[in-house]
């Protein structure tokens, strides 16, 4: 009796370590299942939360290329119309003599003289000059040395003088100033006629025109002997 109590408690005890494995076995598995549940939810999440990052991503991308285009297209137009105020202001801005023209006119006007007198004065000056045979004289050039006569040439019977200063030469020897100017430097030459006076300075020779004294002056200078200014002049017709 008693080897059969002990081979049904053995047998009790065996059955419980079967169950008590599988027990745990179960709780396990409900453990990992879970846990696997867990992770499918946070992955979900995760891949959710992505998907909504990238379509963000993608307006934000969207919205950048339609600013671009925009800002590309807005620079083309100003660029266009930059272009065609450059070709209007070509047009219509004057340059060169057309440009000197327009400062004299401007001149004139804020002096008090009509529009309607520049105008007609324009309109009648012609291509071709009606004027008197040239007339060639010279002039000595002033400098602080020079105490002597000479120094201004008239044209005209007097109406046109023409005068000039310039840069002493330097003596070779011992470096001091001369009596007559340095024909290689810029000179200051004043021509009047009438009431015009212009003042002109750079080196020879140099070409002007001055208009006064009912005529139109064209003067010519070139270097002469030394000291001197050779001048030629063409007195035409004005208007």
């Amino acid at each position: 009796m008693s080897l059969s109590f002990r081979e049904d408690r053995r047998r009790r005890r065996g059955r419980a370590r079967v169950w008590g494995t599988l027990l745990a076995i179960g709780a396990v598995s409900a453990l990992l299942a879970f846990t696997f549940y867990l992770g499918g939810e946070f992955a979900a999440g995760q891949i959710n939360a992505l998907d909504s990052r990238i379509a963000e991503l993608t307006e934000t991308n969207d919205r950048l290329l339609r600013t671009k285009g925009e800002a590309e297209a807005g620079v083309g137009q100003l660029r266009t119309a930059y272009q065609q105020l450059e070709q209007r202001y070509a047009r219509e801005v004057p340059k060169g003599p057309a440009q000197e023209i327009q400062r004299q006119v401007q001149i004139k006007l804020e002096e008090g003289i009509a529009p309607q007198r520049i105008t007609a004065v324009v309109a009648m000056l012609e291509a071709k000059r009606s004027c008197e045979p040239p007339e060639n004289k010279r002039f000595y050039v002033k400098v602080p040395l020079y105490r002597g006569g000479g120094t201004e040439a008239g044209f005209g019977g007097g109406l046109l003088r023409v005068s000039g200063q310039g840069e002493a030469a330097l003596n070779p020897r011992n470096n001091q100033p001369q009596s007559f100017f340095e024909g290689d430097k810029p000179v200051q030459v004043v021509l009047i006629a009438g009431d015009s006076e212009r003042q002109v300075q750079g080196s020879l020779p140099l070409d002007q025109t001055i208009i006064g004294a009912g005529a139109e002056w064209r003067v010519r200078m070139a270097r002469g002997a030394r000291g001197f200014i050779n001048v030629t002049v063409d007195r035409c017709k004005f208007p």
